[in-house]
């Protein structure tokens, strides 16, 4: 990871919108993607809280900069906060390893940042860290199924019958 230690926390905060913005997107179209009705909605839940934190980032923003808007890159840089690269030959475990990845950075980019601010946006960087932890743990156990059994993105689960 790059250090976030010589960075503006206004630059940082925009960088971090970015990767939530990416980070939904990934996540709404791997849901769109898999036909397992429980990996589906897991992914929907993991869109929607990016989206969340897209907002709070805002809102933080907004907090710190009063009448600024946050200046959003196009790109992140990968050593910061790295994307899921969907190529059309990416198999489940592939891409549940590299949003593991993001999201561990994430985790790590908003514990790192939680110190550079005082008072509730302390708190609030350090919830967001908390909760990216959150999200590598679920992708980790749905990455150990993806590995296990070859299928599990296109297993209809409620259909099964064991």
């Amino acid at each position: 990871m790059v250090s976030i230690a010589k960075q503006s926390v206004k630059k940082l905060l925009g960088c971090a919108i970015r990767a939530e913005m990416d980070a939904n997107k990934t996540y709404a179209k791997m849901a769109a993607r898999v036909k397992n009705v429980l990996l589906k909605e897991k992914f929907q839940i993991l869109a929607l809280e990016e989206k969340k934190h897209r907002q709070v980032l805002e809102r933080l923003f907004a907090c710190l900069y009063k009448k600024e808007k946050p200046e959003v890159p196009k790109t992140v840089d990968e050593r910061l906060l790295p994307a899921v690269i969907i190529k059309p030959s990416s198999s489940l475990a592939d891409i549940l390893g590299q949003a593991m990845k993001g999201e561990q950075s994430a985790r790590d980019f908003y514990a790192a940042l939680a110190k550079r601010v005082q008072g509730a946006n302390k708190k609030m960087l350090a919830y967001l860290s908390h909760v990216e932890n959150s999200h590598y743990l679920m992708l980790r156990s749905e990455y150990t199924l993806a590995l296990e059994f070859e299928d599990y993105a296109e297993k209809d689960i409620d259909k099964v019958i064991t």
